[in-house]
């Protein structure tokens, strides 16, 4: 092999020993991340208004979420809205609550819990729980699909269930 070669083989391993190093430095997790989850689904609700009108059936789900970093946890505190397009109306509800997060690779699990706060058609409040799994594509890109369940009360009673999949974009910020 002439020297020129032997010179180009170097390179070429330490290249590619710093790109393999590079690839396991990278991190998954949530610690100091604010971030911003935009995702669709259906909604499956029963609804029996304060009239005693009952609305029922499915609807097309929008929801945006911002979340901040619960210290260095790598959980997550969550606000945002969800919109149900369907049927006779629309569905638009506020939420907040904390998102808990299972393993720090590419691949994770996670547990919601929320408190929605419904304004349209009716006002309701309730708990709302869910559950999923999360797949990091970058450090600052992951895909998320779940499915959630909530009862809310007020201008009559609520029971629903979704199932949303999409996307979580993240800055370390807080960092």
């Amino acid at each position: 092999m002439t020297p020129a070669g032997r010179a180009v083989l170097a390179l070429s391993l330490v290249l590619a020993a710093l790109a393999h190093g590079a690839e396991e430095e990278q991190r998954f997790d949530h610690r100091g991340a604010l971030g911003l989850l935009v995702g669709g689904g259906i909604d499956f609700k029963r609804e029996v208004k304060s009239g005693g009108e009952t609305e029922e059936g499915r609807r097309a789900l929008l929801e945006t979420l911002v979340t901040f970093p619960m210290g260095m946890s790598g959980n997550e505190w969550t606000v945002g809205a969800r919109t149900g397009f369907g049927g006779d109306s629309v569905d638009v509800a506020i939420a907040g609550g904390l998102r808990a997060y299972f393993g720090e690779e590419r691949f994770k699990t996670y547990l919601s819990a929320e408190i929605a706060l419904h304004v349209t058609p009716n006002v309701t409040a309730g708990p709302r729980l869910g559950f999923g799994i999360q797949y990091e594509l970058f450090p600052v890109f992951g895909l998320y699909l779940g499915g959630a369940a909530e009862v809310t009360a007020g201008q009559g009673i609520r029971i629903a269930a979704a199932v949303v999949g999409g996307f979580q974009v993240r800055t370390y910020l807080f960092e």
